[in-house]
């Protein structure tokens, strides 16, 4: 690996970014920000799996566009809007870019919540996997995706509240997402019909959180492969911080149509005074239907050049107890991978 030419890219890309400026417009009534990041990183892995092999990207950069209106009676008027695309094209001629609109939403709130409408996280997306505090690779056992409406939504409602240190969140999805996984063999597509979520999470102020969620979606027609039509998945999670030092868990069970899964993810990390952190986070997922097992283990370190720049390097190790490609298609190789990166937040 050619150190000094990551790091001369890397270097180079923050520059370019340094002249942004966040806030667009402020008044009394109305707030216009656009924010984001950018993102740039060399990776390398062993098997192709984790990510890919010998290359740089700027894959995850985003930027967004938030606006709110301040109305009398402590009312408000927001909408935001955050695209992803790929800064640095892997194959060299921009066709891979991966554009697209991550959230898309608008809302009105004041003191009795926030209703949003529209494109938006997803309620386990939100309130699950505090343990995952990994750059790249870790965060496997939190098992997610849009098919099942725990990732993102694309035509959702959702109610949130919070107050001293608690939140609570509910969220209806109307469908349209895609299950990817069946085309694998028969080239059916399975679209969502509805589903709904429920969460709530509270944090302390002596270091602990504590959080769990629910989701239940249904399909417009029986699964092909694993032959039911529902999907459900909760979690329960664990925070604790105390001076430098966090540690989180997370437990899952998933039930996608009929494929049964579990996963625990736990996490350490320790941040010393100059600016550098360590962590370590270990995932473990049983694929209960598909008769296998999943350990990963995923080690990096982090320094904050500025409260808004932070480079990173990390490694990740996943091992399956019985390497093979599953009846739905699902590559169940080992695989590890080494990256090293930048991201600028504005």
């Amino acid at each position: 690996m050619k150190k000094t030419v990551v790091a001369a890219v890397i270097g180079s890309v923050v520059a370019s970014a340094s002249a942004m400026a966040a806030e667009v417009y402020k008044s009394d009534d109305l707030s216009v920000n656009i924010y984001g990041n950018l993102r740039v990183r060399y990776e390398t892995t062993d098997n192709g799996i984790m990510g890919a092999d010998d290359t740089f990207t700027g894959e995850g950069t985003e930027l967004g566009l938030n606006m709110t209106y301040f109305m009398p009676n402590g009312l408000y008027v927001n909408g935001d809007v955050l695209k992803e695309l790929n800064i640095i094209p892997e194959d060299g001629n921009g066709f891979d870019d991966e554009e697209f609109t991550k959230f898309a939403s608008a809302a009105i709130g004041g003191d009795f919540g926030e209703f949003r409408i529209g494109r938006m996280s997803a309620v386990q997306d939100t309130l699950a996997g505090q343990y995952d505090i990994t750059w790249e690779y870790g965060g496997t056992a939190n098992i997610k995706n849009d098919w099942s409406a725990t990732d993102r939504l694309t035509n959702g409602v959702q109610y949130k509240f919070e107050k001293n240190g608690f939140t609570v969140m509910a969220q209806y999805h109307t469908g349209q997402e895609y299950d990817d996984r069946d085309g694998v063999i028969s080239g059916d597509i399975i679209e969502i019909d509805q589903a709904y979520a429920l969460g709530v999470a509270w944090e302390s102020d002596f270091g602990l959180g504590l959080s769990g969620t629910y989701t239940s979606s249904e399909r417009t027609e029986k699964d092909k492969i694993f032959g039911d039509d529902k999907d459900d998945s909760w979690t329960l999670n664990a925070t604790y911080a105390w001076n430098s030092l966090s540690l989180a868990a997370m437990y899952s069970d998933y039930d996608f149509a009929g494929d049964e899964q579990t996963g625990v993810g736990a996490m350490v990390r320790y941040d010393f005074p100059i600016g550098v952190g360590l962590y370590g986070v270990y995932d473990y997922v049983d694929y209960d239907t598909k008769d296998n097992t999943l350990d990963q283990f995923t080690v990096g370190a982090d320094y904050w050049l500025t409260s808004q720049v932070v480079s990173y390097m990390e490694y990740a190790d996943m091992s399956y107890d019985e390497e093979k490609t599953a009846i739905d298609g699902q590559k169940m190789m080992d695989d590890s991978a080494f990256t090293i990166g930048m991201r600028l937040y504005f």
